[in-house]
């Protein structure tokens, strides 16, 4: 097994650069968003609004930690596999971080939009009560941990589409996406699990604050 890590961990290094690059238009998708709110870009939008009333129809108290656990998990690993997978067809990877990025911002912002609807009751106030400052932390981790298991597996993908645009053909794509594979599931599984943990732990106490 320290052997296996170790390949796992010199792959992921070696993706250092892409991963960089995955980051870039991840950014440049966060950005685009901004105007595609402003000027309600309808088309953009859908996928966004429908993740909302999703999170808003599901996201209640009495939900399951373990179900909502077993769901941000599953989804994640394997959203960002598939992602990864992608660069099987040489741009796909690139397509999904733009609209990872996109849709990421835009869910921020359609939230933040509804939040300060004047027909909504006004907020109760702070409960100093609440585990603010552990939430905080726990969401802290939740973005560097799981923002970075995105873009490594990007990266990944991208550098995998390279390949595959020199020399096009299955053994080309199997040979190439072994190793990616290897440190997608030894390095980045875990590392979405306990990111999955803490996403769950601070939802759950959110949403019990909301509800006081």
């Amino acid at each position: 097994m320290p052997a296996t890590l170790m390949v796992a961990l010199r792959t992921l290094r070696e993706h250092l650069g892409p991963a960089t690059w995955a980051f870039a238009v991840f950014a440049c998708g966060f950005v685009l968003a901004f105007p595609v709110v402003r000027y309600n870009v309808r088309s953009l939008l859908a996928f966004p609004r429908w993740l909302l009333r999703l999170a808003r129809k599901y996201l209640r108290p009495e939900l399951s930690p373990v179900l909502l656990c077993s769901f941000i998990f599953l989804f994640n690993t394997g959203a960002i596999f598939l992602y990864m997978m992608s660069g099987g067809l040489v741009v796909l990877p690139i397509v999904f971080d733009l609209f990872t990025g996109l849709n990421v911002a835009a869910v921020m912002l359609k939230d933040a939009e509804d939040a300060e609807d004047p027909r909504k009751p006004e907020p109760a106030p702070d409960d100093p009560r609440k585990p603010r400052a552990w939430v905080g932390f726990l969401s802290l981790f939740v973005i560097v941990v799981e923002l970075g298991s995105f873009w490594l597996a990007i990266g990944m993908g991208m550098k995998l589409g390279h390949v595959m645009r020199d020399h096009f053909a299955w053994e080309t794509f199997v040979r190439a996406a072994e190793p990616r594979a290897l440190a997608y599931v030894v390095v980045l599984v875990p590392a979405l699990f306990l990111s999955a943990m803490a996403e769950t732990a601070a939802i759950k106490a959110m949403l019990a604050g909301e509800q006081t």
